[in-house]
């Protein structure tokens, strides 16, 4: 691949490594530069039907009015179109098709139930001491970061990444970061700022990825730098702060000296960190605890495969050079994460990995957010789901968390809306529903009731410092009043979204109540501050 001017190649060994002199710059990877594997096909472009075409002319906020509005009726109103003939014609086959909705909403409930039980029994690294510093894997830090929508928060998260306890000579922390810095503008000043940085710290090594417009495209780039030079690369967002322990922990996952017991990708747990700027950041909070202390831990127990999540994600380089990242898919940490599976890699979850993160303060941000996730999930289950489920070499229970994965939680939420248009087409038909009420009463209890659990385990498991009992008992409330229900929306509303042809990357606001006050005190200051914090 041609290179602009002023890259340099692969950097030297760590120990022998000169300090850095300004910014490097790179050309993002081109797609056929990715890994690929026979059966991971590139993903089809947008839709080209008239309603395709007549949504795209829409504004955003009609995009997403009508998507909502498609998710919320369409599959109770087409299933009641169905349901009705079937109540007047052929009553038992309904009857029958109610049963087995109601048993799957129970066997749903019965397996997250399982997760929560099996949560506080994950394992731990496969070396149960500490290396000594001469032992320790060579590890990169990439912060990938989009720099005008982070220039409130980089600087300070570098430095996060340098307080680490970790030897010096065996860490780098490589910022690869796209997106316009015209001069003056805050973030021409985050740049100088990073190459201050870079001269006070060898560590430091600054990455401006031309041509880049993806969060993939900007680790791959930086991969090509560090690939046979360090052992382990961990992915982080440009608002992560991680644990100072964190790489010595995930070193006793990933280094050689576990052997035959080395895993090759390793999660870790992310926590909010401005939960005290507004109801949707406490809600976020408590949610990411759920996720990352309950669900993630409890479900590669069960199915005995972790997942990477985007960020505070620790790889082998060989595995993540392997692998690869697609920038054609919104959510490529769930794609490379079944990629890494079906290449027979080992993928674990250790929520004592901790990084702090921000999260959406605004309910807009949060929907931004979650459809963008949603619509990516559903696209590596287009992509993965029918190739890995017939992939003999994986073993039944790593298909079975598949199934799950991304089969299931596609189908649920529309599965779960079907109950409803069962009971009013058989309504509609004078059947009388003595019988069906309570079992629909049940499962409604049974559903509702996860996000208690869920909360009452999420706050017994959660890292020191993020065990309020208020932040668990407003989730369990909100969830079990709506929020529950808006990820079920969400999730169909993508698929929506998908059907109609809108593919595009929508961005994470990142700043807090605290960093835009800090903000006030000028870019010139806080660089200052940073820098004499990094000396």
């Amino acid at each position: 691949m041609t290179e602009t001017t002023g890259e340099i190649g692969a950097p030297p060994p760590l120990r022998a490594r000169p300090a850095p002199s300004g910014h490097r710059t790179t050309a993002a990877p081109r797609p056929e530069d990715l890994p690929t594997r026979t059966w991971h096909r590139r993903r089809p472009g947008p839709r080209r039907t008239r309603l395709a075409a007549a949504h795209a002319r829409r504004s955003r906020g009609r995009q997403a009015a009508v998507e909502v509005a498609a998710a919320l009726l369409g599959p109770p109103l087409l299933g009641f179109l169905v349901y009705l003939p079937l109540a007047f014609w052929l009553p038992h086959v309904l009857q029958a098709w109610f049963w087995v909705v109601f048993v799957l909403l129970l066997l749903t409930t019965l397996q997250i139930t399982t997760e929560c039980a099996r949560a506080a029994r994950f394992p731990e690294p496969p070396l149960r001491h500490e290396l000594p510093d001469e032992h320790l894997p060579t590890l990169a830090a990439v912060v990938a970061a989009y720099l005008p929508n982070e220039t409130d928060v980089l600087l300070e998260s570098v430095l996060a990444h340098l307080r680490v306890d970790y030897p010096v000579d065996r860490l780098l922390v490589v910022v690869a970061y796209n997106g316009p810095a015209p001069e003056g503008s805050p973030a021409a000043r985050t740049e100088r700022g990073l190459a201050e940085l870079a001269a006070v710290d060898e560590r430091v090594l600054p990455l401006r990825v031309e041509g880049s417009g993806t969060k993939a495209e900007n680790v791959m780039a930086a991969l090509r730098h560090l690939e046979g030079v360090v052992d382990v690369v961990a992915v982080f967002d440009a608002d992560h702060h991680p644990d100072p322990q964190a790489p010595r922990r995930a070193a006793r996952w990933l280094s050689d000296a576990a052997g035959d017991r080395r895993f090759d990708v390793v999660q870790g747990q992310c926590v909010i960190r401005n939960r005290h700027d507004s109801f949707v950041a406490r809600t976020v909070a408590a949610e990411f605890a759920v996720i990352y202390a309950v669900a993630h831990p409890g479900r590669t127990v069960v199915h005995d495969f972790g997942i990477f999540g985007g960020s505070n994600g620790w790889w082998r380089t060989d595995v993540l050079a392997q692998v690869g990242l697609d920038p054609a898919m919104l959510t490529e940490d769930i794609d490379a994460s079944v990629r890494a599976l079906a290449a027979g890699a080992r993928l674990g979850t250790d929520p004592r990995l901790v990084s702090s993160e921000l999260a959406p303060t605004t309910w807009r941000g949060l929907w931004t957010q979650r459809m963008r996730w949603a619509q990516g999930w559903w696209e590596v289950s287009l992509r993965h789901l029918r190739p890995l489920l017939r992939d003999r070499s994986l073993t039944r229970v790593h298909r079975r968390g598949i199934a799950l994965l991304l089969g299931w939680r596609v189908a649920h939420p529309f599965v779960a809306a079907q109950v409803v248009p069962i009971l009013a087409a058989r309504l509609v038909a004078g059947d009388r529903l003595r019988w069906d009420l309570l079992p629909m009463l049940v499962a409604a209890c049974a559903v509702l009731g996860i996000s208690v659990l869920q909360a009452a385990v999420a706050w017994r498991l959660a890292p020191p410092g993020h065990r309020h009992p208020g932040l668990y008992v407003r989730y369990a409330l909100v969830g079990t009043l709506f929020y529950g229900q808006l990820k079920g929306v969400t999730t169909q509303a993508a698929v929506v979204r998908d059907w109609l042809g809108v593919h595009r990357w929508e961005i994470t606001g990142r700043t807090s109540r605290a960093r835009r006050a800090g903000h006030r005190t000028g870019h010139r200051a806080g660089h200052r501050r940073l820098l004499r914090a990094a000396r």
